[in-house]
């Protein structure tokens, strides 16, 4: 009785000592991160169904107005959804082309084409904006420094999964973001009023 007393006692002191010791160690982590991330940030990327191989310069493209970011992926039911939503927007003019562009998430996992296949213009889930396909060694700029970053653009945006929706302002700051799978039309409509 006296062993399972003492066991049960250092399997308590052990537990509650390794969740505190853990989550004051992530805190540090996270706070390091996000301290030495650029504020304001930029990459350049082909595009998708672009004949052309043109490059689209984030920084230029966000100019002129915020623009919501899509993260997204092939085989991703959230980033169809959202995807879609979107879509019928700008169709029924509610929102711009220019303020949309979607960013391929997955280029370790995923070809272009497997890409294209779902976002393309005879695709299930076709994008009338542009969708970007930057690759795991796409260099991130700096914009207050004019500097190549030594960030990766994956750790810059927060290591978005798909979906997560993020809008940038014409600084190419990151001012908001969420990461719901499903659209709903409460966050539609913030998205669109976070947009004028």
């Amino acid at each position: 009785m006296i062993k399972k007393t003492i066991f049960l006692v250092f399997i308590f002191l052990v537990s509650s000592l390794a969740g505190c010791i853990a989550e004051d160690q992530s805190i540090v982590k996270e706070e390091i991160i996000e301290s030495s991330v650029p504020e304001r940030i930029s990459f350049t990327s082909p595009i998708m169904g672009d004949e052309n191989n043109s490059n689209l310069d984030l920084n230029e493209y966000v100019s002129n107005n915020s623009v919501l970011l899509i993260w997204v992926a092939a085989n991703c039911k959230g980033c169809h959804d959202w995807t879609d939503v979107f879509a019928e927007e700008v169709n029924n003019g509610n929102m711009s082309n220019n303020s949309i562009l979607s960013i391929h998430r997955y280029a370790a996992f995923e070809s272009p084409s497997s890409i294209e296949n779902v976002y393309g213009k005879n695709a299930t889930n076709p994008v009338s904006w542009p969708l970007l396909l930057p690759t795991e060694n796409t260099q991130l700029f700096d914009l207050d420094t004019g500097l190549e970053s030594e960030y990766s653009i994956y750790d810059a945006f927060g290591n978005p999964s798909t979906p997560t929706l993020q809008i940038m302002d014409s600084t190419g700051r990151l001012t908001w973001t969420s990461k719901t799978y499903w659209a709903t039309e409460e966050l539609v409509e913030e998205i669109k009023g976070l947009l004028e």
